[in-house]
């Protein structure tokens, strides 16, 4: 059942969300069906960034067990983490876009390419942010309670519901400073070849991609012996 969860779940929030802005007299966004609309930015949302972040943040103290053989190293789990939860993205998002094309709507991107490399960035940097956080668990305990109260408001301001084209321009600098929304953007710029998004940049993406993961390995490594003493 946890598989099936793991596919239902954002379908649920698409049709949540749907349905509140048709209530609101909204048929599409950026001249994108909401439906389809929702799915891109929410599936990366949800399986990459909160789901690398929660999982990998968790994995160690998750399988302290395991650490106790010795052909096992603290990154091991971290990586059997990262590998389902790349998998679970890559198939519930297959099954979303087939359901959607069944539906009737125009579900094939139009850069695949581009796609793959705006999740593959958000996957890195979402990585990184794990890594920290799981270094941070291992001196403070109540560090997850932290991390989760300071990524909630992230879904409001990372363009789940909105497009980068409805922000006034004045305002686009307190949206370009945010990686997942660059990521999320980017990939609605590569699925749909009617929108062109005006504020997200590959370079600064990836910068932070690169930036984070690798911050994320270098507190990882350095602090690899207290996972195994702790």
């Amino acid at each position: 059942m946890g598989y099936f969860w793991a596919i239902a779940e954002p379908f649920v929030q698409v049709c949540m969300l749907g349905f509140i802005l048709q209530l609101s007299g909204r048929t599409a966004i950026a001249n994108i069906p909401i439906a389809l609309f929702l799915s891109i930015s929410i599936l990366p949302f949800q399986f990459i960034f909160k789901k690398m972040l929660t999982q990998i943040s968790a994995a160690v103290n998750a399988n302290k067990a395991l650490l106790s053989y010795q052909p096992v190293h603290p990154m091991d789990p971290v990586i059997a983490r990262i590998l389902i939860e790349l998998a679970l993205f890559l198939i519930s998002y297959v099954v979303i876009m087939l359901f959607m094309l069944w539906l009737g709507f125009d579900a094939i991107p139009s850069d695949l390419l581009g796609l793959l490399g705006a999740c593959a960035l958000l996957a890195i940097f979402s990585i990184g942010l794990g890594l920290m956080a799981c270094v941070a668990q291992s001196y403070y305990q109540d560090a997850k309670k932290i991390i989760d109260m300071l990524a909630r408001p992230l879904f409001f301001i990372s363009g789940i519901f909105y497009a980068g084209t409805s922000i006034p321009q004045q305002y686009w600098y307190l949206f370009s400073w945010n990686p997942i929304f660059q990521a999320i953007e980017l990939s609605r710029d590569s699925f749909f070849a009617v929108y062109t998004t005006p504020i997200a940049s590959w370079s600064y993406l990836t910068l932070c991609a690169v930036i984070s993961f690798g911050l994320g390995l270098v507190l990882f490594y350095v602090n690899r012996q207290r996972f195994l003493t702790s």
